[in-house]
């Protein structure tokens, strides 16, 4: 399936990474229609290559963004995703949704094999697990927690 201008879309998202996924896939579906005739039939084929395109490229960009979160080393901060291995019935939902590469798939069960590559304070993935086999830290231990480490490292 061809493209036209592909980077050119991506890049309009990667423009807004802050987002949600799904405001991410609007602007991926209306760039996309802006420059190429996209068949009614086909839209959810083109908006799937398009969003693999993405959650790859981001993957690279927030590589070389996430370094910090408001001044704290991300290896310091324990924001990731858990997974419960008596209630995952090892759909992969976690795996094929995560942009961050977090997950991955071993043994008939999802695992959490790259935990600081979890954006800080995002936890999508959780509403995706049909088997809600994915926990999290709560948003006030997060606070606490980057509150407590910024005092530790002077970065208030």
């Amino acid at each position: 399936m061809g493209i036209v201008g592909m980077a050119e879309i991506i890049e309009k998202a990667l423009d807004r990474l802050d987002r949600t996924d799904d405001e991410v896939k609007d602007v991926l579906l209306a760039e996309l229609k802006a420059r190429n005739y996209v068949p009614g039939s086909v839209e959810d084929d083109y908006l799937k290559a398009l969003w693999k395109e993405f959650r790859d490229l981001s993957v690279r960009r927030r590589e070389d963004v996430e370094m910090t979160h408001q001044g704290v080393p991300r290896s310091d901060i324990p924001w990731f995703p858990k997974v419960d291995v008596s209630k995952c019935e090892g759909c992969s939902s976690c795996v094929e949704f995560c942009s961050q590469n977090v997950f991955a798939f071993s043994e008939g069960r999802s695992t959490v094999v790259r935990p600081y590559n979890c954006i800080v304070g995002k936890s999508s993935c959780r509403s995706f697990c049909p088997d809600r086999a994915i926990s999290f830290p709560t948003r006030s231990q997060l606070k606490e927690t980057i509150a407590e480490l910024k005092a530790r490292n002077g970065t208030q």
